[in-house]
């Protein structure tokens, strides 16, 4: 993530609420999490299409 994606991501989750510590929590999982090869299947099966 770019470090303008970073501060668009933290003002949004502010608005709707999320504490400090949320926010840096959900940014570390994001940063950090390797997913396995069978979420990476899930999350392309179980996108949406506008078409």
């Amino acid at each position: 993530m770019t470090n303008k994606e970073t501060s668009n991501i933290i003002l949004r989750l502010r608005e709707i609420g999320w504490t400090d510590t949320e926010i840096n929590d959900f940014i570390l999982f994001i940063e950090t999490h390797n997913p396995t090869e069978s979420e990476v299947k899930n999350s392309k099966t179980n996108t949406k299409s506008d078409t």
